[in-house]
């Protein structure tokens, strides 16, 4: 196939389907529409972008205030056990640590003990009773917490610390006590009763349905705040919680462990210590923000369906149904039916005019057709009364030349008003057969030439008995300008053969055959008689062929011996003769 060809095909796809008018209609509709679909699909997104923007800062928001009760609470703590450092050094005994720690929890019931330990990790004062009795006897050197606060001299907050299983979860705040040149002198540490924290947390003013999760650095709930969840169903995956204790995500959605989807934020405290977590369902916070997308979407693709419903609607009753009635009226006129009328009332007012255009012109072409009838008509008696008189022509030559065969009594004179006579009727055979087919340029030259043939055998008497003719023509039709020449030669080529191919009662069979291949038409007249050597042997007739065969417009060619039969073969092409 060329490469054009897929193109094409292409093409004419597209112009099947825009070629109707009411489909160049409704995509008019849409170019003009498509300028306001854009904006307010882009309207529509930028809307659904702002708002979901806003909705996130709300959940971090929400976050933020979450953490500040956290932060609020630890920075409490941080203060006080700055206050303690600056006051305490490492007890004598019977120094005043024991009576300041034992105040300060009378004082903060969140707190649950409190203990001042070495730069060994060795705890040298405490309010826990059991171990206060035995100094030296709790050591805190092995602890997370203890190297971490020793190692950054900074205020340190432990992971969830489990007790006994009396005892509730909680957590431990450490602040270094700080001497000259740097010098770790003690460690103040304050356990932090985690129950107590969570209920502080409780009072943060958050939406009813948001949950609060404050975690450790291994991802460990210290306190929640879930209202209407149960426990921690609030909390996404565990993989997603170790990446946000990890800090590799701060805002995110994902499923909760109660199959909710929420939307997350992360608030980190104290250097990565603690992470407070604030959800909020998707599904109370944005889907609202997607219906109203939705809502703006479906808006504009009824629109567009609106505006293409009466494209279509309209178009069809204010301009299709009247340009179908005038292709009927067309269909009328093509058909013959020159006499129909449009029926176009109520139509637009230009096409109610291309109406009565129409009608005009086919009141014009049905006047000048009856016209072109009588003219043809006139035309075709003359041409019939003209065949008419070229056959009495004719027929009035041959039968003065009949008479005067008859008054000839030389042999010379009797054989060429014979080869005379046998010439006139092939152009009155010819004649007879343009007569037949006059309304038509063409004639149907297998007839022509088998009639042609057996009136040349049978002219001869005794041909018939001695002579078998071999009729080979296929359906054939040449222009009638082909007809004469063709003929004439024929009749040369099978008089000769009869007159000296089968001379002196000779027996024998003559062949007429012909052939279409393509535009190129093959006659062929062949016999198995005596033959001759054209080198020797002159004539009329022979002498006829050649300018019979350029008067054809063809080529022709003998093959021919003593005693070999003669074949002519005559090629020429089947459209009109080339001018002379």
């Amino acid at each position: 196939m060329p490469d054009g060809a897929p193109v094409a095909g292409r093409r004419g796809w597209l112009a099947r389907r825009i070629g109707p008018l009411q489909a160049r209609l409704t995509l008019l509709m849409l170019l003009v529409l498509a300028a306001p679909t854009a904006g307010g699909v882009v309207v529509a997104i930028q809307a659904y972008d702002e708002q979901t923007e806003r909705a996130e800062t709300l959940v971090h928001q929400f976050a933020a205030l979450a953490a500040s009760h956290e932060r609020d609470f630890f920075s409490d703590t941080w203060r006080l056990l700055v206050g303690l450092a600056t006051d305490l050094r490492l007890p004598e005994p019977g120094g005043r640590c024991p009576r300041l720690f034992g105040a300060f929890l009378g004082i903060y019931p969140e707190y649950g003990s409190l203990a001042l330990v070495d730069p060994q990790g060795v705890q040298v004062c405490t309010t826990d009773k059991e171990a206060a009795g035995r100094p030296g006897s709790v050591k805190f050197d092995e602890t997370d917490w203890f190297r971490r606060v020793s190692a950054l001299r900074d205020f340190t907050l432990s992971d969830q610390v489990v007790g006994p299983a009396d005892s509730n979860p909680t957590m431990i705040a450490a602040m270094p006590i700080i001497g000259d040149n740097d010098t770790l002198l003690g460690v103040i540490a304050v356990s932090i009763k985690l129950d107590r924290l969570e209920q502080v947390a409780r009072d943060a003013g958050l939406p009813a349905d948001g949950v609060v999760y404050v975690l450790d650095r291994r991802g460990e709930v210290l306190t929640r705040r879930t209202e209407g969840t149960a426990g921690d169903g609030g909390l996404p995956q565990p993989d997603i919680v170790a990446k946000v204790v990890a800090d590799e995500v701060l805002e995110f959605r994902a499923d909760s462990l109660d199959g909710r989807e929420r939307a997350y934020s992360v608030v980190v405290l104290q250097g990565g210590a603690v992470h407070v977590l604030f959800g909020l369902p998707v599904a109370d916070t944005f889907k609202w923000i997607e219906r109203d997308l939705t809502s703006r979407l479906i808006m504009i693709g009824l629109t567009i369906l609106a505006a293409l419903i009466a494209a279509f609607v309209g178009g069809h009753y204010l301009v299709t149904r009247w340009v179908r009635s005038l292709r009927r009226l067309a269909g009328d006129y093509t058909a013959g039916h020159l006499d129909a009328r449009p029926d176009l009332h109520g139509a637009p007012a230009e096409l109610r005019e291309l109406g009565d255009g129409f009608a005009t012109m086919a009141r014009r072409v049905a006047l000048r057709e009856a016209d072109l009838k009588r003219t043809i008509g006139e035309k075709d008696i003359l041409i019939r009364e003209i065949h008419h008189r070229v056959k009495n022509n004719l027929q009035t030559v041959l039968s003065m030349l009949s008479l005067r065969l008859r008054g000839a009594r030389e042999p010379a004179a009797r054989q060429a008003l014979g080869d005379m006579e046998m010439r006139v009727r092939a152009l009155a055979l010819v004649q007879r057969h343009l007569y037949l087919d006059d309304a038509s340029s063409l004639v149907d030259v297998a007839a022509l030439l088998a009639e042609l043939a057996q009136s040349l055998v049978t002219a001869v008497p005794g041909a018939a008995e001695r002579i078998q003719l071999a009729l080979e023509l296929p359906p054939l039709a040449i222009e009638q300008d082909r007809a004469t020449p063709l003929a004439l030669l024929v009749t040369e080529l099978i008089t000769n053969a009869m007159r000296h191919g089968f001379a002196d009662g000779r027996r024998g069979r003559l062949i007429l055959q012909g052939r279409r291949d393509g535009d190129m038409v093959t006659v062929e007249v062949a016999d198995d008689g005596a033959g001759f050597d054209p080198a020797i042997t002159g004539g009329l007739g022979l002498a006829l062929v050649p300018g019979l065969v350029k008067q054809l417009g063809g080529e022709s060619t003998l093959e021919t011996a003593p005693g070999r039969g003669t074949i002519w073969r005559l090629r020429f092409r089947a459209g009109a003769p080339p001018p002379a």
